[in-house]
């Protein structure tokens, strides 16, 4: 059985993995040197975790504060909407080991 999380967060994601393992979503490295992809997800999108993507917990100057989480492979998550105040996003995470 699965757990489910709903939390606010950052609306891009940080993954160990290469771009090309995320078909269908926008995932780059910004430069040479980046040992990190950045996941940027459309609303409505979801994905299932390789494993190690995660965000940063974060207050913005204005007091919005970002959750942290890290995904385990096998996690399903999804952007529920990027429209909240300080850029963050609501994020649905279906948890694949409850």
């Amino acid at each position: 059985m699965s757990r489910v999380e709903v939390l606010v967060s950052a609306r891009n994601l940080h993954s160990p993995h290469p771009p090309e393992a995320y078909p269908g979503m926008l995932a780059v490295r910004p430069g040479p040197r980046w040992t990190v992809t950045i996941l940027v997800p459309n609303d409505g999108q979801s994905f299932t975790a390789l494993g190690g993507e995660h965000n940063y917990a974060y207050e913005t100057a204005d007091g919005a504060r970002a959750a942290a989480f890290r995904l385990s492979a096998g996690d399903r998550a999804t952007l529920v909407r990027k429209d909240l105040p300080g850029c963050l996003a609501e994020w649905r995470l279906e948890r694949a080991s409850g």
